[in-house]
This record gives structure tokens, C-alpha cells and sequence, in this order.
């Protein structure tokens, strides 16, 4: 299918998908403003490209996907006081989103909420691909200032890990020796795994992962064999990616991301835009600010993405199923982006438009 058949068919798709999404959304909104969590509406819609008889062969759906070629897109959830966290997990294993971002970068840290949100992810009855659950990454509220800080907090890394989680984004990353304690110390296991290069670090996470082991539905001998990070480890499970979001990242970011084992990274255009732009990029009125009206943040965001392509890494950008948008879908997959925040009337459209094969 030529390009244009293509960009035609893509913008059919979320227009005919609008209407029918336009109640679930104002609920969604509805239920934001009351302080409730958003639901990750499933309306079952499949690319005309989807292959019904596909079989998984990774553990990592985002992995198989980006293994394939195919952009990934995922849903954002957050721990809501209140809220059971193992029905959520329940609830999201049918997610329209290939990947769950468990975000507690802001919001309280509580492992407790986690492990029983993965552990109802597990009981949540599979996904129509045929993969356990969907990937689940964890941005936390660990940050990558200093290797000095990163030893300091390296325990929280193996806390999250512990519960079952197959990713973590480490925020407001600065100092590259930061991500190789995070990711090779905080984030592995001592073993020598068979082709894989030995880093300066060794892994520190300890022999108790049965509740991982659990939630993965496999034993802990197993479980230790894939547990590594992808794609340092071409048969390893866990992505781990970055945030360069502020001015002393970006400066550095060449070196942060050259640390090997990062599997993702985004250039973090909301706290970006505090750093460069200051109360200019802050409307008074409210609303969300456009980073193409920016120069600063597009050529932060050039460079990122231009760095992720020289070394092989996934690049995080925002969606949006507006044509003429910044974040306008078909043109992040244009551009190399491979990994979406996304609605499901958005990957609807990402999906039709590059082919994709596997289930939703």
C-alpha cells in the first residue's frame, strides 16, 4: 500500500472511530474530575492487517513489537487512594494499550499498591494476543542526578522489580554513570548470561523474586534467565528507558544514552519547556502548551530522537490523532517514534497505518 492509500485509510479510521469513542471519552473526563481512574476502553477493533491465528513469542509484547518494527502505544496509570489496585490491574489486562506506564513519579510511592495491581494484571485473563498481560513500566520517582544518589537509592530498583514490573524510566536523567548503576547494578542479576558483554558493574538484585517469578507465571529459575535488561540481552525481558527532561540532561544526553542496556528514551517536553521557556511556556489561561511555537524544545527533541536513532534505542514521543498536530500520529511514526502515550481512536490509526499483524 503506497503512502498516500495509507495516510487516506488512516484518517478514515479515526474519523468513523471518533463518534463511537466520543461517549467514552467524556466519561473518562468525567471520571478524572471526580478523582476517579481513567478506564482504558477496549472497543475490540483490530488492524485490517491483523493476523487472528498469531501466537507470542517473546514474554515482552513491547519487545516483540519493536522486534517487528511496529510501534508500540501504551496507557498511563497512576495509584488512587481508595481504588483497588488489584481490580485496576484486573481491569487493565484488557487494555486497548500494548504497554501500561504504572506511574508514581508524582503520586506516593507504595509497592504494596503495585504488587497487587501486577498481581490482578496476572489474574486479568490474558490479552487478545496471547501475551500474560501487557508490558508494565514503572516511572518512578528514583532520579538519575549523580552516581552517588543512584548507589544511594539503588534498593527502590530491585523493590519494583520484585513485584513483577517488565520496565523502569529513570526521570530527570543528568549524570550517565547514574544510568550504569541504576541499570547494570540496581536492575540485574550477577549472572553471567551466555553472549552477553560483561559491564564494569555487577548486578545486586537478590534471590527472592518468587513473586515476580508468580507473576510472570513461571518458576524462579526461570524467571532469573530472561529477567535481563533487552536489548543488552537479546533474550532479556525488561526494558529499561530514560527521561532527559531538563538543561543539565540535555547536555549530556550523548553520553546517557550510549550506556548500553537502555532500551527507550524521551526528551520530557513538559519539564523541558520549565527549563527553556521558563513562565513563556506556561499560558496563564490553562492550556497545554504547543511545542512547535518553541524553537528550543524542537531542536531539544531533534537531538534526542537523532541520538536514539545513531544507537538503535526506541524514541518516546507523544500522540495525537489531529493531522496538523506537533504530536500528529502518522507523522511520529514518520519520524523514527516507536513508542506512544496514546488513545485508542490514536493507535487505532498507528496500527492501520503500518500493518500491523498482532492482535489487540
Amino acid at each position: 500500500m503506497d503512502i498516500r492509500k495509507r495516510d487516506l485509510l488512516a484518517a478514515g479510521v479515526g474519523m468513523g472511530f471518533g463518534l463511537a469513542m466520543a461517549g467514552a471519552a467524556a466519561q473518562q473526563r468525567m471520571g478524572a474530575r471526580a478523582g476517579k481512574p481513567p478506564e482504558t476502553v477496549n472497543s475490540g477493533v483490530q488492524p485490517s492487517s491483523v493476523d487472528l491465528n498469531y501466537r507470542p513469542r517473546r514474554f515482552n509484547k513491547a519487545i516483540e513489537l519493536w522486534e517487528d518494527g511496529q510501534p508500540v502505544y501504551y496507557a498511563t496509570e497512576r495509584p488512587m487512594p481508595g481504588v483497588s489496585a488489584y481490580e485496576r490491574g484486573k481491569l487493565m489486562c484488557k487494555t486497548y494499550a500494548d504497554v501500561i506506564n504504572y506511574d508514581v513519579e508524582h503520586v506516593a510511592f507504595d509497592i504494596t499498591a503495585l504488587a497487587e495491581f501486577m498481581r490482578g494484571l496476572a489474574d486479568g485473563g490474558g490479552t487478545r494476543s496471547g501475551h500474560r498481560f501487557p508490558a508494565v513500566f514503572v516511572t518512578c520517582p528514583v532520579l538519575g542526578l549523580s552516581e552517588e544518589y543512584a548507589f544511594a537509592n539503588s534498593w527502590i530498583m530491585g523493590q519494583i522489580l520484585d513485584t513483577g514490573v517488565s520496565g523502569i524510566q529513570l526521570c530527570h536523567v543528568r549524570d550517565p554513570k547514574a544510568v550504569e548503576v541504576t541499570a547494570h547494578m540496581a536492575c540485574r542479576y550477577p549472572f553471567d548470561y551466555p553472549g552477553v558483554p560483561k559491564m564494569r558493574l555487577e548486578g545486586i538484585r537478590g534471590a527472592y523474586a518468587n513473586f515476580a517469578a508468580q507473576v510472570w507465571g513461571m518458576n524462579n529459575a526461570h524467571y532469573v534467565r530472561i529477567a535481563d535488561l533487552w536489548p543488552l540481552n537479546p533474550r532479556g525481558e525488561i526494558m529499561f528507558g530514560l527521561k532527559i527532561e531538563d538543561t543539565p540532561g540535555d547536555a549530556r544526553a550523548a553520553e546517557s544514552l550510549a550506556v548500553p542496556g537502555v532500551a527507550f528514551a524521551e526528551w520530557g517536553p513538559t519539564d523541558n519547556n520549565y527549563w527553556l521557556n521558563g513562565f513563556d511556556g506556561l499560558p496563564l489561561d490553562g492550556s497545554r502548551f504547543d511545542p512547535a511555537k518553541f524553537p528550543k524544545l524542537v531542536a531539544i527533541r531533534r537531538k534526542i530522537l537523532d541520538l536514539c536513532r545513531q544507537r538503535k534505542i526506541i524514541f518516546l514521543n507523544a500522540s495525537s490523532p489531529t493531522p496538523g498536530d506537533f504530536n500528529y500520529v502518522i507523522d511520529q511514526i514518520r519520524d523514527g517514534t516507536m513508542f506512544m502515550p496514546a488513545t485508542e481512536q490514536t493507535a487505532i490509526m498507528g496500527r492501520e497505518y503500518t500493518k500491523r499483524k498482532m492482535p489487540v
